[in-house]
């Protein structure tokens, strides 16, 4: 199936949807607009359609001053075969997304984007995203294989969906730079994973991922479904712990990113194999504060230019009496560059410390917006020379339908 016959599909699921029917709320108190057509998510069909844009302004410190604005569609659908055609427990999703805009990561020289949602270098590109089926064997095995980022499944939490720079929403960012070893949201290549739940609250999952260093290129735009003879495989593992700890929700997550790849040394060198361990740990503190910390770490210096990342945050529901369904948020990340990354590039390079406060303002369940303020402590770490401290002012609206 050609990726101009998926999406017309899925705008042909969108057109069905939008038409009239009954509904027990009006469409401003749905979660999203589509919820309250029923009869096709019965029929096992679920459409769903995102639309995103950040504004931002470095306006102090970095490269430069400048402001920009980017946008994205995230649009899909999901499909429940049990219903549709009598597979049991088995789905199917297919998405697409749209970003345009390029932001101000360049103005402000930093190894973290203050804009998580980026067009690139051309400012626009259009993604074929996912196209995978999973199956369900019983209460505790789930198989799923097809196009699909790894941040699907491993390395990820929803905690790290607050945030505007791609130092925490990403994940692992460290493993996304100039040495490859999994994709984020929205790059999806050839891969799949098994998880097997033990039981409420213990989970552990085994995931092979196609990998390639042409991020940005045709190949993972989704027009290209093919293995090429340069390509690696990035192998992962995560066991998944969801404790009460003193009445309160918890969760615990320790994986590996093992990834066999022709990598090229900071010193002309070959290294084929980068091994990155990473967890995550969140708590609820009182009802609605959660804070967690996140970190991964490489001993391969030689070949992983950011080879430990630590990041820290919080994230309060309702903090403001009368907003009960507002977020407030802040976030840390320390990004430790290698030496000898910086031996290649002439530079005595160190860290960079990326510091965010935001607060989610829910107008209504289906649409808010957030503003943000960002410091970055000595962006790019040294990488790109003496760079003054940026503040970083922003906002960042969000749809669902």
């Amino acid at each position: 199936m050609n990726q101009q016959l998926i999406i017309a599909l899925i705008a042909a699921s969108s057109i069905a949807v939008a038409e009239e029917a009954e509904t027990s709320k009006p469409w401003y108190e749905q979660p999203r607009l589509f919820d309250g057509r029923s009869d096709m998510e019965e029929a096992g069909i679920s459409p769903f359609l995102y639309f995103d844009s950040i504004y931002a302004a470095n306006v102090d410190g970095g490269i430069d001053t400048a402001d920009n604005f980017t946008a994205q569609t995230y649009a899909g659908v999901d499909l429940d075969l049990e219903k549709l055609i009598g597979w049991d427990s088995t789905t199917v999703k297919i998405s697409m997304v749209n970003r345009q805009g390029n932001g101000i990561a360049g103005d402000v020289g930093g190894i973290y984007d203050p804009m998580c949602i980026n067009g690139g270098e051309a400012g626009q590109v259009a993604w074929l995203y996912q196209v995978w089926i999973e199956k369900i064997f019983g209460d505790d095995l789930a198989v799923k294989l097809g196009r699909t980022s790894m941040d699907e499944d491993f390395a990820n939490d929803d905690l790290y969906r607050y945030s505007l720079s791609t130092a925490i929403n990403g994940p692992i960012r460290s493993m996304m730079l100039d040495s490859p070893q999994i994709y984020s949201f929205p790059l999806a290549l050839w891969g799949g994973r098994v998880k097997y739940t033990l039981d409420d609250q213990h989970q552990f999952q085994l995931g092979a991922y196609q990998i390639n260093d042409s991020i940005w290129s045709d190949y993972v735009k989704g027009t290209d479904w093919s293995f090429k003879s340069d390509d690696g495989v990035t192998i992962m593992a995560q066991y998944d712990w969801t404790p009460e700890i003193l009445g309160r929700p918890s969760r615990l997550y320790l994986g590996i990113a093992d990834s066999i790849y022709d990598y090229t040394d900071f010193d002309g060198g070959g290294t084929d194999n980068v091994l990155r361990f990473y967890g995550h740990f969140d708590f609820e503190v009182i009802d609605g504060l959660k804070l967690f910390t996140f970190g991964a770490y490489t001993a391969q210096d030689e070949t992983a230019s950011v080879p430990l990342q630590v990041s820290g945050g919080a994230n309060w529901k309702g903090l403001i009496p009368g907003r009960e369904n507002d977020h407030t948020m802040a976030f840390v990340t320390y990004g430790g560059l290698s030496d000898d990354y910086g031996d290649s590039l002439g530079e005595n390079v160190d860290y960079e410390m990326v510091c965010e406060l935001g607060h989610r303002i829910q107008i209504i369940p289906s649409f808010y917006i957030q503003p943000s303020v960002q410091y970055i402590v000595d962006p790019g770490g040294g990488a790109n020379g003496d760079i003054d401290n940026a503040l970083v002012l922003g906002a960042w609206i969000g749809a669902s339908f």
